[in-house]
């Protein structure tokens, strides 16, 4: 074999890594790193600046439909802060994929809550303090902005539901965070115990004791007892589940507890010759 050819074929083996059998129901899809707000706990900074087309995101969201992905969920940094959002929602609708953007609910607007609408689309607005304290955790004025945003998706008539991040010392806040969950409306809050990654990864302020998340998932079996038949209460701990994300350089990763546990399984190449 020639060394180009060669070279070609390592080349393409770096590419397709090792794509498993089964693929999840919903894939997170980084459409940016960018973001208007600067939690201290960001599972994902702005690490860096790429972001894919929307002409490669459609290619994306057919591979994903052609193997029975059923939702893409559009997240970031903050996906808002691209201003081609809609036409993303839109494009990965027409893919026969339900979009669901998750954002921190700042700047959500009237055109891209069109597009979750006529797409059949969710949001899922991430907040982590049921009043003006959540301004904190994002460190910006912000919350009065949020709740009218709440308003506006629930005024169109589409899903919405809260996510929020759980960390040390905060277990006790989680029934205020569901009453508010309750109050604006949203079908499903999911509690997401922080893990060692991007800036939480920097500290050890965020580590959880063994007894610390116990609680935290005890809490939340409690919670969703209680509310049964009002509002979906879960947890979203990636110490134990696998969660697959395409970044923002459309790498397809499995996402585990910190960095150094991803495993990487292809590039955007391969998925985009592959349609």
């Amino acid at each position: 074999m020639c060394l180009t050819c060669s070279n070609s074929l390592q080349n393409w083996r770096a590419l397709t890594m090792e794509m498993p059998q089964e693929v999840p129901s919903s894939i997170c899809l980084r459409v940016t790193r960018r973001c208007n707000v600067a939690c201290a706990f960001c599972q994902a900074p702005p690490a860096d600046r790429a972001e894919l087309s929307v002409v490669e995101i459609a290619g994306l969201a057919r591979f994903f439909a052609a193997r029975a992905v059923r939702s893409l969920k559009l997240s970031g940094g903050e996906p808002t802060t691209r201003s081609d959002l809609a036409e993303i929602i839109e494009t990965v609708g027409e893919a026969g994929l339900k979009p669901v953007v998750i954002t921190n609910g700042f700047d959500v607007s009237d055109e891209i809550v069109a597009a979750a609408h006529s797409r059949g689309g969710e949001f899922k607005f991430s907040i982590h303090r049921p009043s003006a304290e959540n301004d904190q955790i994002l460190r910006r004025a912000s919350f009065a902005q949020i709740i009218e945003n709440i308003d506006k998706v629930i005024n169109a008539e589409v899903r919405l539901s809260i996510n929020t991040v759980v960390t040390p010392g905060v277990v006790d806040s989680m029934r205020s965070m569901v009453d508010f969950a309750c109050d604006v409306g949203a079908g499903k809050i999911s509690f997401i115990p922080v893990v060692s990654r991007g800036r939480a990864g920097r500290t050890t302020a965020f580590d959880f004791l063994p007894n610390e998340l116990e609680a935290v998932h005890k809490g939340v079996a409690d919670l969703s007892a209680l509310f049964t038949g009002i509002i979906e209460v879960r947890c979203i701990d990636i110490r134990s589940h696998d969660y697959w994300v395409v970044e923002n350089d459309g790498s397809l990763w499995i996402e585990r507890a910190t960095e150094g546990e991803d495993r990487k399984i292809c590039d955007k190449e391969y998925m985009l010759s592959s349609i």
